[in-house]
């Protein structure tokens, strides 16, 4: 094998490692991407008062009396607990959750308990390992004097104790629900829906997107399909240029850039809506972008700063990993491409030297 022969088949090797290292990552992000979970409900963080047990019970009442039932679950968090099981000696400890309401919009694995349900509670599958050595649900642990029977052994990150209809005992009336989750009612928006329960009780609270994770995860992946299409675009323009209109080269270029343009139309008014609140009233309201941006900004600190529940916490997890894999790969490409323009340069150099060799005197 010839040296030029030799370094050919080196850096098609090369090309062809680095496209896999590529779309490896990328599809470790898409992975992680689909791991995402949507929430059920709206996380509302109330503010001023906070409904007690009583309290909290008393909206439930009111809310299956009416025609149109709003779908809630309060939340309170009791803190780091120490549990145990009833058979054994063996303990563990837990962060400790109270629901009331519907468990599903606090999680979906919650849903295993119910709002008459108050001797049954959900452990995590970590807590579940130490406490019985297996993750079978049915064992029954003891907490503050009191037997529980776990309903769902749930496929948490985090070590966590959630109940889900706890008797009024002295432990539960020292609790005040300081957080709320709601679903969004057919026909209304989130913020709609949440505003309209808040006034119905006279209830304060702020709301909480989650969508940050996926929404910028998504955006990541969507770099190096972006780089790849202007990159196929600039590649097809320059080879159009080697071609006239009696050519059959120079059409299929055009039908090239028309199924190109197309997949972008059909992209943009099928698969990508515009978010909701994101519309002013006049389109020559130039302050309004100004002030969306500033709340999307002070929202994103927000949702930051404040507590996550378990579905929140792996979503920002999976949605960092995702945004790392997309922009990565998307770098990735263009450390490739300068890299190939600068060896083309060096290549196409020492091939013009050797075919002008210079005269020596």
């Amino acid at each position: 094998m010839s040296v030029r022969s030799q370094s050919a088949f080196l850096r098609k090797a090369g090309t062809l490692t680095v496209w896999l290292i590529i779309f490896c990552i990328y599809f470790l992000g898409v992975y992680n991407y689909v791991q995402i979970r949507n929430d059920t409900a709206v996380s509302v963080f109330l503010s001023a008062a906070y409904p007690d047990r009583k309290g909290a019970e008393n909206i439930l009442k009111q809310e299956r009396k009416s025609e149109k039932p709003y779908d809630v679950c309060f939340y309170a968090d009791a803190g780091l607990r120490e549990i145990s099981a009833k058979e054994g000696n063996r303990q563990a400890q837990a962060m400790t959750v109270y629901l009331k309401g519907n468990p599903a919009g606090y999680d979906w694995q919650a849903a295993a308990l119910t709002e008459g349900d108050p001797d049954g509670c959900v452990i995590d599958g970590t807590t579940a390992w130490e406490l019985f050595g297996n993750k079978v649900p049915g064992g029954q642990i003891l907490f503050q004097g009191r037997t529980y029977t776990v309903r769902k052994v749930a496929d948490w990150g985090q070590k966590i104790l959630v109940f889900g209809a706890a008797s009024a005992d002295d432990t539960e009336t020292e609790l005040f629900y300081n957080r709320l989750f709601i679903r969004r009612r057919n026909g209304e928006t989130e913020e709609s829906t949440v505003n309209g329960f808040l006034m119905k009780y006279g209830l304060q609270g702020t709301v909480v997107s989650s969508t940050l994770p996926k929404n910028a995860g998504l955006a990541a992946l969507l770099l190096l399909p972006a780089v790849l299409s202007g990159s196929l675009w600039t590649e097809i323009s320059r080879e159009k240029k080697n071609y006239t209109v009696k050519d059959a080269e120079y059409w299929f270029c055009n039908l090239l850039y028309s199924v190109m343009a197309g997949t972008v139309v059909w992209l943009l008014f099928t698969h990508l809506t515009w978010p909701e609140g994101w519309i002013p009233s006049r389109w020559s309201d130039f302050g309004f972008w100004k002030e969306k941006v500033d709340q999307a900004v002070a929202e994103f600190k927000l949702y930051l700063m404040l507590p996550k529940t378990v579905s929140q916490t792996e979503g920002m997890i999976l949605g960092g990993k995702t945004v790392c894999a997309g922009g990565g790969s998307c770098f990735l490409y263009l450390l490739w491409k300068v890299y190939e323009k600068g060896y083309d340069r060096i290549s196409d150099r020492g091939r013009r030297g050797k075919d002008f060799p210079v005269e020596q005197n």
